[in-house]
């Protein structure tokens, strides 16, 4: 008897010291009989929202719609430890708290992160009315109106080429509802100036878009050839973790591990640059293993496409199997490699190596890739 006593005796010491801990300076179970006795709708919840000057958001999965929630019953008193429920529409994301609670003085942050948008054939221009709907036992909801848009998307062009290269490209993305820029750059410099010049459009490209109110963090670029390498070289450089702007990398015929022309090209084209694109180059021997996941970076999205019977860049060596991506491969034309075709293909822009980027196929991949969810390399040790 005196055993079960002593049992008795200590749980409601303990019980007696939680609510001395908990209850009184919280009034947690207060709260709890207070709703329980509340009749229905009866709490309003007062929503704030940041940002604020944007009539336009990008679903990045990195930029998040803020929301400062108070929970107020009908004579205006706080309602600490409200349970929030959170529900999107025309839209996915991440919510961070999962489970948000208002504190003792009825507050509560919550966290969107939207990554994706539902685009339907009535949406226009891929602008989607999309909405957050906050409620919780016994409180009238609340309702956040938000537009939506797809991602930028940036077009960087290959060796000794210019923008007017994605021109079809382009008009089928924005005929597709697309923001899409393009970049000029010089390709006789070296991969640090224009690793620097992407950097610096991205940047201009954010901000032109802010000037309109559209707000976005991170961007998509498809890139061509040489492209692909700067747009490698810029994602995987130490300073990118500063930076974090881009969501996903789309290649087309890029040469991943170089190309035997290289040294030649230079040669013929008289571009010294262009022998920093032979395999054995220390390019590609230290500066790409060098840098963020061996020169591919894990925490962006990847799609590879190339061409079989490139005459400029060869198959293998489009190749993004050491990081665990599959290659989307074509096939156009059928004649042999010769240097004399090379050259000729220079000299009159006939070459294989940037018909895929006037290949109406291509393009309807491209823009599937921009709309689903991507592979992310596969993280690589040292050892390999």
């Amino acid at each position: 008897m005196k055993g079960n006593f002593r049992k008795q005796l200590y749980f409601v010491i303990v019980f007696l010291l939680l609510f001395y801990v908990i209850e009184i300076p919280t009034d947690f179970l207060k709260s709890k009989i207070r709703l329980l006795l509340l009749p229905e709708n009866n709490i309003i919840l007062n929503m704030k929202t940041y940002p604020e000057d944007f009539s336009l958001l990008c679903p990045d999965g990195s930029s998040p719609i803020i929301l400062e929630v108070c929970a107020y019953d009908l004579n205006h008193d706080p309602f600490p430890f409200l349970l929030i429920h959170v529900e999107l529409n025309n839209f996915q994301g991440k919510i961070e708290p999962s489970y948000p609670i208002t504190n003792k003085d009825g507050k509560c942050l919550i966290y969107v992160y939207p990554n994706s948008i539902y685009i339907t054939d009535k949406s226009d221009d891929n602008l989607v009315e999309a909405s957050i709907k906050l409620y919780s036992t016994k409180s009238i909801s609340a309702n956040y109106q938000v537009r939506l848009t797809s991602l930028p998307i940036l077009l960087v062009h290959g060796f000794q080429d210019t923008s007017e290269s994605f021109v079809p490209l382009k008009q089928h993305l924005e005929n597709n509802g697309f923001i899409v820029y393009s970049i000029d750059y010089s390709t006789e410099t070296d991969l640090d100036t224009m690793s620097t010049e992407l950097g610096d459009t991205i940047s201009l490209m954010k901000t032109q878009l802010k000037e309109k109110g559209i707000y976005t963090s991170k961007i998509d670029i498809v890139a061509h050839s040489l492209g692909g390498l700067v747009s490698r070289y810029y994602t995987t450089e130490q300073s990118y973790i500063e930076k974090q702007d881009v969501r996903k990398l789309i290649f087309i015929n890029v040469p991943h591990h170089g190309t035997p022309w290289a040294e030649a090209g230079a040669k013929l084209l008289n571009s010294p640059f262009l022998k920093q694109l032979y395999p054995t180059s220390s390019l590609f021997a230290s500066t790409f293993p060098n840098l963020i996941n061996k020169g591919l970076n894990h925490n962006i999205q990847v799609a590879n496409i190339a061409l079989e019977n490139d005459e400029v860049v060869p198959l293998p060596s489009t190749s993004l199997n050491l990081w665990n991506i599959e290659t989307k491969v074509y096939r156009i034309g059928a004649e042999p490699l010769t240097m004399e075709s090379i050259l000729q293909s220079q000299v009159y822009g006939g070459s294989r190596h940037r018909q895929l980027l006037f290949y109406k196929p291509v393009f309807e991949d491209i823009l599937s890739y921009l709309t689903k969810d991507l592979t992310y390399p596969q993280k690589r040790s040292n050892s390999y």
